[in-house]
C-alpha cells in the first residue's frame, strides 16, 4: 500500500494533512513521526512539492510475513484451512464501530459520503459577500390580483421535482446527503456536526441564544442598516418589531446596541414559544413590548392578530409603522427536513404579510427561509422583491453551512403595497381551510417570473451558490462521523475574527449581581452623594427677590406639584432607582424602600427625581383612579449619564425615554409620564391650569391625554386631572449667566452679570450657562400654593411682581 503524507502549511503547528491511495483527505489529523530506516523498502524521498512518499509501510510487510507462514501451512487463495478445504474463505473484517452506535450498526452510503468530502472546496472567512436585486422597475398593482396569479391544485408531499430554479443535480445531492443521516444517531450527528462547523464555538456569544448572534451578523453584513438606518432623527425611538421570534435574541441583540433609545413590539406564540424578557441581559427589556391579540395565543396565522397587531404599532408610531421588522419562524420538522419549505409556506406568507401591513415606507425587513425551490416560495419572494427596492438572499457565518435555512433581507419598503398586502392576506385565508386538494400552488404565474430575468437569475444563482455550500458541509459532518479523530482547526481563528468583525463581546455571558440600591446610587452619584439630603427651598415674600426674581424670572422653569406641605414623608417628590424590570427603589427618610404595589418598571441603572400622583380619568359616565409616576428631572436613564446636559435636553430625553416605557393597553403598570413644565412669564396663571370642578379634589391640575392613551378623538378631548398642591421652580440658566428678551429682535440671548458677553440662547449658548441636574436639583423651589393659607404670596402677588418686574 502506497501512502503519501503531505505538510500543510495553512494547518496549525504540528498538524498534517494524510491522504491515502483513494485521494481522499484525513483532515486535521495531529502530527505524526516519520521514522526513518536504511533499509532499501523503507527510504523516503523528498519531492518539489514537500510530500514524503514512503514507498513500503511496515503494515505491508507484517502483511507479507503472515502470507508467507500461512502458505507453508497448505493455505491455498480462495480455499478454506479445513482438512478437506472447508471454512471461511474471506479473512475477518476489523469491526468499525462508531460513537454511540450498536454493534454491527452502521448508516448506509455514510462512509462513501464521507470519503467524497474534498476540504479544498470549502471557503471559510469571516467577511461574507452579500449580494443585492434591485427593483428598478415597479408599476403600481391597482386591481386585485387573486383571480389572475394564484394557481390551485393538490398539495403537494414532495419537494424531489422542483427543479425549475436550481441546478436538478444540487437539489439531487442535497435530498441525498440529508437522508443519509436519518438513521444516524442524534448525538454522533450532533457532535460531527460541531466540530465540523468552522463557526460553531461562536455559539450565542453574551446573548440569550444564536439568534441575537445572527442577527448581529446580518447587521454589520448589511451595513448596519437596522441598528444605524440612514436618514433617521436621533431624537426619534427606533421602532421595530420581532414576529415569530421567540425567545426574542433578535430583539436582545438590537436593545443590546440601541439602549432605551429603542422601542420594539413582539408578536410571538404564546407559552412554549414565548419571549422571555428575564433573560434579557445585553439590553434592556423595560422598552420590548409582547403581544398576543385578543385571543391571547399569539398566532400569526389568525387575521384577527395580524389587525390587532398592526393597530397597536401603528398606535405608538404615530400612524407611521415601524423602522424594520424581523422575524424567525420556525417548527420542529423530524424526519420530514427534506420538505421543511413545503411545511412552511404559510409561515413563510404571514411573516411577509405582517411586515407589508406594520413597516413604514422606507423601513427595511428580514425574515427567515429555508429552500426556495417551490414556484409557491419563489412567487412570495418576487412579491416582495416588487415591494421594496432592493432584496437580498443572505446566509450569514452564523447559520450553521449544512442546514438549509437563510435569511431574505428586503431594503426600503416602497409605499404602494396595498394590493400586494391585500392579495397575501386573501391566500393566508385559503391556506387556513386546510384544503389539501385546494392548496395554494402558485402566487405568480411562471411566466410572469421568466419574464423578469434578472429576478431570475438571481433566485437560480443564490439556490446554486448555497447548495453547493451545503452539500460540501453535508459531506464534511459524514466525513467527522466516520472519523471521531477529526477535527477543524480554524474554530478559534474564527470566533476571534467574526466577534470583532460583528462588534461583539469575546467574554462569556454571565447573570450580572442584583446590587443593594445604596450602592448603586452610591456607584451613580459618587462625589455628588449629598444631592440625596438637599432640601428644597421654600418660597415665600421674604425670600422671593433673593430666589426666582434674583436676575432675569426666564432663568426658571415651574412645574405643578401633587406633594404638599401636609402630606406624609413617602408620598413627597423624591428619587426613584430603577435596577431592572420591577426592582424599583424610592428614597423616603434617609434609606431605599421598594415602591411597594405601585407596579413600575425602570430599566437598570435609572435615577430620577419624580413624584408618585393619582390620576383621574374620565370613561363614559364615570372617573376612575390610577397612580402614576411624574418625572420632574432626571440624573441617569438607563444607564446613560444626562445629568450635565441642559434642561431642555434632559426634558426632551425624559419625554422620548416615558414613550419608550409606555405599556400597551390593557395593562396593570404604573404609567410614567414627564411632568408638564413652564417657563416663568407673567402669563403664568393662564398655564398652570387648575380646576375646582367636575372631580372629587379641593383642587386639580389639569393636562391633555398623551396620543398613547387615546382611542379616538373623543379620548382626547377628555383631560386628565391630578392634585395640586405645590409648584416647583427649576433653575435652567446657570449664574453668573442669565436670560433675557432682546428688545430689538423679540429673541432670548444669555447674559453674563459679570464680563457682561451676550450670546443668543439658540445659537451660540455657552456650556457654562447651562445649569446642570446637580446646580438645577440643589436651587429648585417650592411653593405651596394654593394650599399654604398662612403665606401670604399668592398668584395675584406673584403676577404683580413678574409684570413689575418686566417693566423695569
Amino acid at each position: 500500500m502506497e501512502e503519501i503524507i503531505q505538510f500543510d502549511n495553512n494547518l496549525s503547528s504540528g498538524s498534517l494533512k494524510r491522504r491515502n491511495e483513494s485521494n481522499n483527505f484525513l483532515y486535521g489529523q495531529p502530527s505524526k513521526k516519520i521514522e526513518l530506516d536504511n533499509g532499501e523498502e523503507n527510504n523516503i524521498k523528498l519531492d518539489e512539492t514537500y510530500m514524503y512518499t514512503k514507498v513500503k509501510s511496515k503494515e505491508s510487510n507484517v502483511s507479507q510475513k503472515v502470507q508467507n507462514m500461512m502458505e507453508k501451512m497448505g493455505y491455498q487463495p480462495g480455499k478454506g484451512l479445513g482438512k478437506d478445504d472447508q471454512g471461511r474463505v474471506n479473512p475477518i473484517e476489523a469491526f468499525k464501530q462508531r460513537g454511540r452506535r450498536g454493534f454491527g450498526h452502521c448508516a448506509p452510503g455514510l462512509e462513501e459520503a464521507g470519503l467524497e468530502w474534498n476540504p479544498e472546496e470549502e471557503e471559510i472567512k469571516a467577511i461574507e459577500d452579500i449580494q443585492w436585486l434591485s427593483n428598478k422597475c415597479f408599476i403600481p398593482y391597482d386591481e386585485p390580483l387573486c383571480e389572475k396569479w394564484m394557481k390551485l391544485g393538490p398539495k403537494k408531499y414532495i419537494i424531489d421535482d422542483e427543479i425549475m430554479f436550481c441546478n436538478p443535480n444540487i437539489l439531487e445531492q442535497i435530498l441525498k446527503f440529508k437522508t443519509i443521516f436519518d438513521n444516524l444517531d442524534k448525538v454522533e450527528m450532533r457532535k460531527a456536526r460541531n466540530r465540523s462547523n468552522p463557526f460553531e464555538t461562536i455559539r450565542n456569544a453574551n446573548f440569550l441564544n444564536r439568534a441575537a448572534v445572527k442577527m448581529a451578523n446580518i447587521d454589520t453584513a448589511c451595513n448596519h442598516m437596522f441598528t444605524k438606518p440612514k436618514n433617521f432623527n436621533p431624537d426619534e425611538l427606533l421602532y421595530f418589531a420581532d414576529v415569530c421570534a421567540g425567545p426574542g435574541g433578535f430583539s436582545e441583540y438590537v436593545l443590546s446596541k440601541k439602549n432605551w433609545h429603542a422601542k420594539g413590539f413582539g408578536f410571538t406564540l404564546k407559552n412554549e414559544n414565548d419571549f422571555t424578557l428575564d433573560e434579557f441581559l445585553a439590553g434592556p427589556c423595560e422598552t420590548f413590548h409582547t403581544f398576543y391579540g385578543s385571543k391571547d395565543n399569539g398566532d400569526v396565522f389568525d387575521p384577527q392578530n395580524q389587525e390587532e397587531f398592526r393597530s397597536l404599532v401603528m398606535k405608538h408610531t404615530e400612524n407611521k409603522g415601524v423602522h424594520f421588522m424581523m422575524s424567525d419562524g420556525g417548527f420542529s420538522v423530524d424526519g420530514q427536513e427534506n420538505i421543511q419549505e413545503i411545511l412552511s409556506k404559510q409561515l413563510y406568507l404571514c411573516q411577509c404579510l405582517v411586515a407589508l401591513m406594520i413597516v413604514r415606507p422606507g423601513g427595511h425587513f428580514v425574515t427567515k427561509l429555508f429552500d426556495l425551490f417551490t414556484p409557491f416560495s419563489v412567487g412570495l419572494v418576487y412579491l416582495m422583491y416588487k415591494c421594496f427596492d432592493s432584496i437580498s438572499i443572505f446566509k450569514p457565518n452564523s447559520s450553521r453551512p449544512a442546514n438549509s435555512e437563510r435569511y431574505l433581507i428586503c431594503k426600503r419598503k416602497r409605499p404602494d403595497t396595498q394590493a400586494i398586502m391585500d392579495y397575501l392576506s386573501h391566500v393566508n385565508h385559503l391556506l387556513s381551510t386546510k384544503d389539501d386538494n385546494n392548496d395554494v400552488i402558485e402566487l405568480v404565474p411562471i411566466d410572469i417570473l421568466e419574464s423578469d430575468e434578472a429576478f431570475i437569475t438571481y433566485l437560480k444563482e443564490s439556490n446554486d451558490i448555497l447548495g453547493k455550500k451545503q452539500i460540501i458541509s453535508l459531506l464534511k459532518i459524514a466525513a467527522f462521523c466516520e472519523n471521531q479523530e477529526l477535527s477543524e482547526p480554524k474554530q478559534a481563528d474564527m470566533r476571534k475574527e467574526c466577534l470583532k468583525h460583528w462588534n461583539l463581546s469575546e467574554n462569556s455571558r454571565k447573570r450580572p449581581p442584583v446590587p443593594k440600591p445604596q450602592d448603586k446610587v452610591q456607584e451613580i452619584l459618587r462625589e455628588s452623594i449629598a444631592l440625596l439630603s438637599c432640601e428644597a427651598t421654600k418660597l415665600t415674600t421674604d425670600n422671593i427677590r433673593n430666589t426666582i426674581l434674583q436676575y432675569e424670572p426666564y432663568d426658571w422653569y415651574c412645574m405643578p406639584c401633587g406633594s404638599g406641605p401636609y402630606f406624609e414623608e413617602d408620598k413627597l417628590a423624591t428619587f426613584y432607582l430603577g435596577l431592572g424590570r420591577k426592582k424599583v427603589y424610592r428614597y423616603v427618610r434617609g434609606k431605599w424602600d421598594s415602591v411597594g404595589d405601585a407596579k413600575i418598571e425602570l430599566p437598570p441603572n435609572t435615577l430620577i427625581y419624580a413624584e408618585l400622583v393619582i390620576e383621574t380619568k374620565r370613561t363614559g359616565k364615570y372617573f376612575f383612579k390610577t397612580r402614576a409616576l411624574h418625572i420632574l428631572d432626571a440624573y441617569m436613564l438607563g444607564g446613560e449619564n444626562i445629568s450635565n446636559e441642559y434642561l431642555s435636553q434632559r426634558y426632551k430625553l425624559i419625554k422620548k425615554f416615558c414613550n419608550a416605557l409606555w405599556k400597551p393597553t390593557p395593562n396593570d403598570y404604573t404609567c410614567i409620564r414627564p411632568k408638564e413644565r413652564f417657563m416663568l412669564t407673567p402669563d403664568i396663571y393662564k398655564k398652570l391650569r387648575f380646576t375646582e370642578r367636575r372631580v372629587k379634589l379641593p383642587i386639580a391640575y389639569e393636562f391633555a391625554k398623551s396620543p398613547l392613551e387615546c382611542d379616538n378623538d373623543d379620548d382626547a378631548k377628555e383631560p386628565i386631572y391630578s392634585a395640586f398642591n405645590s409648584v416647583m421652580f427649576i433653575r435652567s440658566i446657570a449664574l453668573p449667566w442669565t436670560r433675557a428678551i432682546s428688545r430689538k429682535t423679540g429673541y432670548f440671548y444669555v447674559h453674563n452679570i459679570n464680563t457682561g458677553d451676550n450670546e443668543y440662547e439658540n445659537r451660540n449658548r455657552p456650556l457654562t450657562a447651562q445649569a446642570s441636574f446637580m446646580q438645577a436639583f440643589k436651587e429648585r423651589v417650592i411653593w405651596n400654593w394654593p394650599h399654604d393659607s398662612n403665606n401670604p404670596l399668592n398668584m395675584n402677588v406673584l403676577v404683580q411682581m413678574l409684570n413689575a418686574y418686566k417693566r423695569t
